[in-house]
């Protein structure tokens, strides 16, 4: 029988082995058997699933620190169960002491003007009147000036409905996240970011989308979406049903696998939310609570031979029957 403290311990070898196998994927060095041995390990346990999700959380903190740092300033994290059950939003690190100016950077990341909590959203009115609303686990800042109107999106996901600009001459409505820039052409569009990747669906009318490495940009029209990154700027593709839904409250999804909705819904609660891999590909469609992750793990297994596994209630598997 597994204890609770052997589940604790367990969780903390899986973030140590996280830590080196983001060392190894960061080396100047890596292989395509390298990638494919992650790979491996990702799919062996739910707690490597888990790990690896926390290092994705503070990417862009790790991304300031060279690879051969990245395993030591994890590796020297103190994780006790209650910290790795209860408080998944961040990893706590100490690092190195060749690494303290990086070690500043989780917590500028805290001090961000708007910021929501696990499974909050929050609305906001602009100074220009444009209406921004903020999705779960998300920071952002604004700058408006007399050259422009700037959101900056540093994680999670938000919902602009751009106003015309009341000041003369009007400024361009930008939205900046680290991977480029989104301008508002007067539309309405979600803005989501996570792990080192932007993902942009429009709901009215038309943004432009530029980076560094494409400054010509790109025009994304309604009902299409663009996922890019700081060096790739691929075309639009035709955006996914009940892509702004969470802004309702709810969780809209068409033939989604189930392995995907869980992650999805992993979003607006603490802890593992997990799926075995004999049932990870059922297509699931339908609409889920937001506010009540529990109602709608319930749902899910009321409509399909499944049922759940709980260690927790931070640690929550669906299996068959």
């Amino acid at each position: 029988m597994t204890t609770r403290q052997g589940i604790g311990e367990t969780l903390k070898d899986a973030i140590r082995d996280a830590a080196r196998w983001y060392a190894v994927l960061n080396a100047p060095d890596v292989t395509p058997a390298n990638q494919r041995g992650w790979q491996q390990w990702l799919a062996d346990a739910p707690e490597h699933r888990l790990a690896w999700r926390e290092v994705e959380r503070v990417q862009d903190s790790l991304q300031r620190v060279p690879g051969r740092l990245a395993a030591p300033a994890l590796q020297r994290a103190t994780l006790t169960r209650r910290q790795v059950l209860t408080r998944l939003g961040m990893v706590a690190v100490a690092a190195p002491v060749g690494a303290l100016t990086w070690q500043l950077a989780p917590w500028e990341r805290w001090r961000a003007q708007y910021v929501t909590g696990i499974g909050e959203q929050r609305k906001l009115v602009l100074a220009d009147g444009s209406q921004l609303m903020l999705n779960t686990d998300t920071r952002v800042d604004t700058d408006y000036n007399p050259r422009h109107r700037l959101i900056r999106l540093h994680d999670g996901e938000i919902l602009v409905q751009s106003a015309p600009d009341p000041r003369r001459p009007s400024r361009p409505l930008l939205v900046d996240t680290p991977e480029g820039r989104i301008q508002a052409l007067g539309t309405r569009f979600t803005v989501r970011r996570e792990a080192g990747q932007t993902r942009v669906t429009v709901l009215a009318d038309t943004v432009r989308v530029t980076s560094a490495n494409h400054p010509d940009g790109r025009l994304v029209q309604q009902g299409e979406e663009i996922r890019f990154t700081a060096g790739d700027l691929p075309p639009t593709r035709p955006a996914p049903a009940g892509a702004a839904s969470w802004a309702g409250g709810k969780l809209m999804v068409v033939d989604m696998p189930l392995r995907a909705l869980l992650a999805e819904l992993g979003r607006y609660r603490r802890g593992l939310l997990a799926c075995s891999d004999a049932v990870a590909g059922l297509r699931v469609s339908g609409t889920f609570p937001l506010a009540d992750t529990d109602r709608a793990l319930s749902v899910i297994t009321e409509a399909f031979p499944l049922r759940q596994r709980r260690l927790t209630d931070y640690w929550v598997t669906l299996l068959p029957v």
